[in-house]
């Protein structure tokens, strides 16, 4: 018919608006082996469960007595000085770098249960992790068994009056709740002003894309 427009142009034009109002560009959209994602952010849980400030990936310890060889954990998100909760994905690699200690996360095997550690940064594929549009981070993405990292479910323990923490780890992504291996990573500047933070919302703007390209 004269004058339509093809639904592929109008539904690419919507997901056009909702990016740019999200605050980003079609080159943060997470999903396997797309772009990098913004360098030093949060890996924050989507489900604050039971915690407000919600969980990020943390290194126990902190300062002088931080513990870098005892696994990490899900940690209340920190406001400021938490260069000890940063990463970056580097899509070529798959690795989840910490700037702060120049060091991968990396489990012990993909098994169920396996904890998660900083590792030096070598090109073992136990390195290698997928984001993917759902929020999950998974290791062994392409093989029959995905596992996903994770945070335990029942309550966080707390660890002080505005603190709390869970274990953290891989599990088989087909049987985990959805809401224990959600993540999203929030944006912070080198200064950690907490006014600076925005969330980046990448596995809503990947299903957005998927949808799209399966029209």
């Amino acid at each position: 018919m004269r004058g339509s427009v093809p639904v592929r142009k109008v539904a690419a034009s919507i997901l056009l608006i909702l990016i740019v109002g999200c605050g980003g560009g079609a080159e943060e959209v997470a999903r396997p082996d797309g772009p990098a994602v913004q360098a030093n952010i949060l890996i924050r849980l989507v489900d604050p469960l039971d915690d407000p400030d919600h969980y990020c990936i943390d290194v126990v310890g902190f300062g002088s007595g931080v513990q870098l060889q005892q696994p990490l954990q899900a940690h209340t998100c920190k406001p400021t000085d938490n260069r000890d909760e940063q990463f970056t994905h580097r899509p070529l690699t798959g690795q989840l770098y910490m700037e702060e200690y120049s060091l991968c996360l990396q489990p012990d095997e993909p098994v169920q249960g396996s904890p998660l550690y900083l590792r030096e940064c070598t090109d073992s594929p136990l390195q290698r992790f997928d984001i993917f549009a759902d929020g999950s981070i998974r290791v062994g993405a392409d093989g029959p068994d995905q596992f996903c990292v994770a945070v335990a479910p029942g309550n966080g323990e707390v660890i002080n009056p505005i603190h709390k923490r869970r274990d953290l780890s891989l599990a088989n992504c087909g049987a985990t709740e959805l809401n224990l291996m959600q993540w999203s990573f929030f944006e912070q500047g080198p200064g950690q002003d907490a006014q600076r933070g925005r969330e980046s919302s990448h596995w809503l703007r990947g299903a957005l894309f998927k949808q799209v390209r399966d029209l």
